[in-house]
């Protein structure tokens, strides 16, 4: 999750309202799983909804909900059973 701001004339859809976004306001990039080919740009105040909601984690919280750890080292270490 980024802030992203763009002189593009694009226009997306907030995946949270369903509400137009225009690329020239401030909004913000979310890559859904840490993702970034499904990357999605939402209103702030949306995504500060679901944050607060608690719908919308970070990529650390979404990480130490993982089996095995939140790290890459301790997943690898899980995998080849050295941990």
């Amino acid at each position: 999750m980024r802030q992203a701001h763009s002189r593009s004339p694009k226009t997306y859809r907030c995946p949270f309202c369903g509400e137009l976004l225009h690329a020239t306001t401030e909004h913000v990039l979310i890559a859904p799983e840490g993702d970034v080919e499904r990357r999605r740009h939402a209103h702030t105040q949306c995504v500060a909804s679901e944050r607060r909601a608690g719908r919308l984690p970070t990529q650390d919280e979404w990480l130490a909900a993982q089996p095995g750890g939140r790290t890459l080292r301790a997943r690898l270490r899980r995998l080849l059973g050295i941990g």
